[in-house]
């Protein structure tokens, strides 16, 4: 049952309201963002709610039953916080909101929590960034278990059953480490090294920038030099950078997999036992043929 504090309800039954609306925004590097409609900046909690880049939230929407309720935000864009690469380079993906109500008379008498949940689909322009926020109904839309698959279905790495499969791949310890750009070709090919490393170790992997303009950030490998062993080999990235990789960046890389059981959980992991697919299934042809007897 939702509990609204009892000197924000009394506040609530008065003629004249001074109620403000605020968003608390958590990332997962667990930097922690407030904003307020209100004019002015407001301490609730330890935690400052600026009023400098505006807040512009749309009718809260609440359904009856699981409907997820529609919210998007609006806020100013000056580049100062949302920046284009950041937001392309996931840092905001999947943070933490909380969208709540308070007397900006009295910020005193407390909060009444109106929304709670992960931010979406993030769009901007010139001069406006709008960010779509999908509250905690969502995950009951989700589907339970999963679908036969010929492929494995589990993310490489992964030890939870509820979240990404049973993989039990030890992925920290084959990571490598420090590795560093030889020379570029544009802001999604390069080339790099130490890296002597068995055919398409790295494809379908990602990688984490340590230095440059893109530190921080991570990206997706499409492929690995077809050429491996040489130590200095060619990266190609699923998508370019935001900012320029420079000869000298440095990252550390993580292998992918392909989700085929003889190419990938056999023969780059030796990991069969726990291969999340269905490789010998029957296909549709073998379902769907006529019957013959064998006598």
């Amino acid at each position: 049952m939702k509990t609204i504090p009892s000197a924000l309800l009394t506040h609530y039954g008065q003629d004249v309201t001074t109620v403000a609306h605020a968003l608390k925004i958590t990332r997962a590097d667990a930097q922690v963002f407030g904003f307020t409609s209100h004019d002015q900046d407001v301490t609730i909690s330890g935690v400052t709610y600026g009023a400098a880049q505006g807040l512009d939230a749309s009718a809260i929407v609440t359904a009856a039953g699981g409907a997820v309720g529609n919210l998007e935000i609006r806020t100013l864009n000056d580049g100062s916080l949302f920046t284009l690469t950041d937001i392309l380079g996931g840092v905001w993906r999947n943070a933490a909101f909380l969208i709540f109500r308070y007397n900006w008379a009295t910020p005193a008498n407390g909060i009444d929590t109106l929304l709670a949940g992960t931010l979406g689909e993030i769009r901007w322009d010139e001069t406006m960034l709008t960010v779509e926020l999908r509250d905690l109904r969502q995950y009951l839309q989700q589907p339970v278990g999963s679908a036969s698959s010929k492929n494995c279905r589990y993310r490489l790495g992964s030890t939870d059953k509820n979240n990404g499969g049973l993989c039990m791949i030890d992925l920290p310890s084959l990571m490598v480490v420090g590795v560093t750009v030889t020379s570029v070709t544009d802001n999604r090919i390069f080339v790099a090294s130490p890296l002597a490393l068995p055919l398409h170790w790295l494809s379908n992997g990602y990688l984490t920038w340590l230095t440059g303009a893109n530190a921080g950030l991570d990206a997706q490998i499409q492929y690995q030099d077809e050429n491996p062993g040489s130590g200095n080999e060619a990266i190609q990235l699923s998508r370019p950078m935001v900012s320029a990789i420079q000869i000298g960046d440095t990252f550390n890389a993580f292998p992918g997999c392909r989700k085929r059981l003889t190419e990938d959980c056999i023969g780059k992991f030796n990991n069969v036992l726990n291969f999340g697919g269905e490789p010998h299934r029957p296909g549709i042809d073998s379902l769907t043929q006529a019957p013959s007897s064998n006598v």
